[in-house]
């Protein structure tokens, strides 16, 4: 009987000491990471509609709602052929709201240009977690001022 227990005993001890512990605010860091990734993929691709499915709903930016969102991303397509986009810090505001800080690189045949957000224009830094996921909301404090 000891024997039998001590053998079931010995595997949940290993499957409990290899579970992942990872904090809340690492696992949002590597969400947030994974949305910038994808984000400048879809700019590459030239799939506009990838990068508004990463915005919020309600998303509103110093005033500027998605259209205007939609409308800066078309004109930056036809400018520019590819976006990397490197993330270098994030900053939680709370579990629901971060601000990332960005370099934006912007390539084509003719010009290089780098944004360092949000402090350029801000249009993807400010985000907000809705149902679980990571979403482009915009910066909305200056409505609350």
């Amino acid at each position: 009987m000891k024997l039998s227990f001590l053998v079931l005993l010995i595997p949940v001890l290993l499957l409990l000491g290899s579970c992942d512990t990872e904090s809340s605010e690492a696992i949002s860091q590597r969400e947030i990471r994974d949305l910038y990734y994808e984000l400048a993929l879809d700019f590459n691709l030239g799939n506009v509609y990838g990068m508004l499915d990463k915005v919020h709903n309600d998303y509103l930016h110093k005033g500027n709602i998605v259209w205007h969102l939609n409308q800066e991303i078309l004109d930056r397509m036809a400018r520019f052929q590819l976006l990397e986009i490197e993330v270098l810090y994030i900053e939680f505001q709370g579990s629901r709201y971060a601000v990332a800080h960005t370099r934006d690189r912007y390539s084509s045949a003719i010009e290089d240009l780098s944004y360092n957000e949000p402090e350029s224009s801000g249009y993807f830094s400010y985000l907000y977690r809705d149902n679980g996921t990571w979403l482009i909301y915009g910066n909305q404090l200056w409505v609350k001022k």
